[in-house]
């Protein structure tokens, strides 16, 4: 076994069962996600630029009209 590995155990067997609970969450998340899966945030960061918009800028986007409070 290497070296990474081994000391990922050494530490699991330290953690109280809640704690591996939420180690195992976090591996079944790793690993349903796969390799290549979805694009990173970083690739797809250039369709984000642009100027600002308002919270009502955005609701007549969405809506048509922005809402009155």
């Amino acid at each position: 076994m290497n070296a990474l590995k081994e000391t990922i155990i050494e530490k699991l067997d330290t953690l109280p069962e809640p704690k591996l609970q939420q180690v195992m969450a976090y591996l079944t998340f790793l690993t349903e996600r796969g390799v290549g899966g979805e694009p990173s945030l970083l690739s797809v960061a250039g369709a984000l630029s642009g100027p600002p918009i308002s919270g009502v800028e955005i609701e007549e986007l969405l809506y048509g009209q922005a809402k009155t409070r």
